[in-house]
């Protein structure tokens, strides 16, 4: 009926799961598997924020659901203001 998941197959797909409820129900028995599927990959966060004036500010802002100043700036803005004919 299911396929058979190994230990290994189960820590090589916890590897890619973003959370341990992203696993298989076979996987869930291993909780090495789980445990590897919960840590947090925030280095690779970190990484995309990186050299940015408002880095931190930007990735509270993402945590929160908050859109940051320039998103809400560019959404209100008519992208045509300048162009479009009378």
């Amino acid at each position: 009926m299911g396929e058979d998941y190994s230990l290994e197959k189960c820590k090589m797909l916890a590897e890619k799961a973003a959370s341990a409820n992203d696993l298989p129900y076979e996987c869930k028995k291993y909780p090495e598997a789980v445990k590897a599927a919960n840590i947090k990959r925030s280095e690779t966060q970190k990484q995309a924020y990186a050299g940015m004036q408002g880095g931190l500010a930007a990735q509270a802002a993402k945590k929160s659901g908050r859109e940051t100043h320039a998103q809400i700036q560019r959404r209100l803005t008519s992208t045509r203001r300048f162009t479009k004919q009378k």
